[in-house]
């Protein structure tokens, strides 16, 4: 594991705010990481799109990629997704989430997989890992966990149709057999109430560490009725 080397924000974040881990090779590259955004700065209102100034990247230019974006808006937890992309060999480009401007900051957690432009090659399918999870504390229905491995990064993906939370912890608690012991994030689990939200899904905030997830209910209110189901996926640099 390595840690990106940032060494200027054209949005009012300092580069020692920011610590993300990445893994990279010649047409590769993995972000792991997460900032809160000063949406008062000066810096961040008369820009479009944030930048980070970087160490020289493996490649100059990528195809668009993805991170998840979190706000809390008016005492409610919301997420969605904005673009990320290398604009050249010093320079990672994220796009600016408008409509969360008004809740003061937000936090870009860059769970991203950079490729570069034009790039041709054999396509070699991931073995996938399906585990057998434990549920110790609390409820998780219809519970379904795997992951994709490398010796260098994972991709964790968590479906459930429904939680019910440890009444005392406020907590539900899954043990993950056979999970490499160097892996821990934080990350949002994703839920909808509607079809059509304009800041987004609601999530639970949760944790993964020695090889158990915590999933908080963290303040949140009853879910709605007919709630889908509650989801993840996240990518985890070793």
């Amino acid at each position: 594991m390595t840690m990106l080397t940032i060494t200027a924000t054209d949005f009012g974040l300092a580069p020692s705010d920011i610590q993300i881990k990445d893994y990279s090779n010649a047409n590769l590259l993995v972000l792991d990481g997460e900032f809160t955004v000063d949406t008062t700065a000066e810096e961040y209102s008369g820009i479009r799109p944030m930048q980070l100034s970087v160490a020289d990247l493996p490649f100059s230019k990528s195809r668009i990629g993805t991170a998840l974006v979190t706000v809390l808006s008016d005492g409610v937890k919301y997420a969605t997704i904005t673009k990320v992309w290398v604009k050249d060999k010093n320079t990672i480009c994220i796009g600016k989430i408008l409509p969360y401007k008004s809740a003061g900051s937000y936090k870009v957690r860059l769970n991203t997989i950079l490729i570069p432009e034009k790039i041709t090659g054999e396509v070699v399918l991931s073995h996938k890992i399906d585990h057998t999870p434990i549920v110790s504390k609390g409820e998780a229905a219809g519970l379904g966990i795997y992951t994709i491995q490398s010796d260098n990064c994972l991709i964790l993906t968590l479906k459930a149709t429904s939680l019910t939370f440890d009444t005392d912890s406020q907590t539900v608690e899954i043990s993950v057999p056979d999970l490499p012991e160097n892996v821990s994030s934080s990350f949002p689990v994703l839920y909808n109430e509607g079809l059509w939200v304009s800041l987004g899904s609601k999530y639970y905030p949760a944790t993964l560490e020695n090889g158990t997830i915590v999933i908080s209910k963290d303040g949140n209110a009853d879910e709605a009725s007919n709630t889908g189901k509650k989801f993840t996926r996240i990518v985890i640099v070793r």
